[in-house]
């Protein structure tokens, strides 16, 4: 499956950044690389809620979750969320520490190779990640497509700040990990406004909601539609419509008039995993 294969990738990439940035961090002493560091560890830890969260999602409706668990990757969105706000507050308040007393760093070029290495990796595997969560619908894909958009940001904020420190400037270390601290709080608070969304029912984008009028204005064999909804739950819409046929209408023609406003409606708007039609004499 693809997108447990893109969540697989993430989880390699984001060992691979991890451990380096540890290495260099130690080595340099930069703060703004040690907020690196952390950045990456929840990285990690996000990717794989991200996996966990997609596999969960992929399961098939049982007893207990009638309609199935596609919330589950809502969920591993929030709770990524929550990661970066917790991480973001921590970089903060270790780089307000070190403005008013900024420590030394050594061996700077470490710390500025390491950032010409990363920005490429963690750009193309942000877009890799944003374009199968735009093909797939996923939420939790989108959410780790985040944090590696986070992470190109603050690489390049980390790497101006060391090269301020090899010409000279001390400030520039922990100014670049206030970068990294901010950008991460920002991408936070978007992700859990959208999981905030999803969790309370909200509908349908307005693009999608026409799709789904479009077709049932455009159906000839009812006469009117009402108690038209539609709720997200997690990369998949479920749409809910009571529709009137001509009186004299047999039950079988009712049946394949409802399916075939099913099937135009799923064709039209591929997140739509379920559509429930109820037929009424009018």
């Amino acid at each position: 499956m693809q997108k447990l294969g893109a969540a697989k990738i993430s989880m390699f990439v984001n060992i691979g950044l991890l451990a380096s940035k540890i290495v260099v961090a130690f080595i340099t002493g930069s703060i703004g690389l040690y907020a690196e560091s952390a950045h990456s560890f929840f990285d990690l830890v996000a990717s794989v809620l991200a996996y966990l969260g997609i596999r969960k999602a992929e399961q098939p409706e049982d007893h207990s979750h009638h309609f199935g668990h596609e919330k589950f990757e809502n969920l591993s969105s929030l709770l990524q969320a929550l990661l970066i706000t917790g991480t973001a507050f921590v970089v903060l308040f270790e780089a307000y520490q070190k403005i008013s007393g900024p420590g030394e760093v050594e061996f700077s070029e470490a710390g500025i190779i390491l950032m010409l290495i990363s920005i490429p990796v963690t750009y193309f595997t942000s877009r890799y990640l944003g374009d199968i969560a735009k093909k797939e619908g996923s939420s939790a894909l989108e959410a780790d497509s985040a944090h590696f958009t986070t992470d190109v940001i603050s690489s390049v904020a980390v790497l101006l700040g060391l090269i301020l420190v090899k010409l000279g400037y001390v400030f520039g270390d922990p100014l670049g990990a206030i970068v990294v601290g901010l950008v991460m709080l920002y991408i936070s608070i978007e992700l859990l406004l959208k999981s905030f969304w999803v969790f309370m029912d909200f509908s349908p984008e307005k693009d999608k909601m026409a799709k789904i009028v479009h077709v049932l204005d455009s159906e000839k064999g009812i006469t009117r539609y009402h108690k038209l909804r539609a709720r997200i739950a997690g990369s998949r819409i479920l749409v809910d419509v009571h529709i009137h046929v001509p009186h004299k209408t047999s039950v079988v023609d009712g049946h394949k008039i409802a399916h075939d406003i099913e099937t135009r409606i799923m064709r039209e708007v591929p997140e739509v995993k379920e559509v429930s039609v109820h037929v009424e004499p009018d």
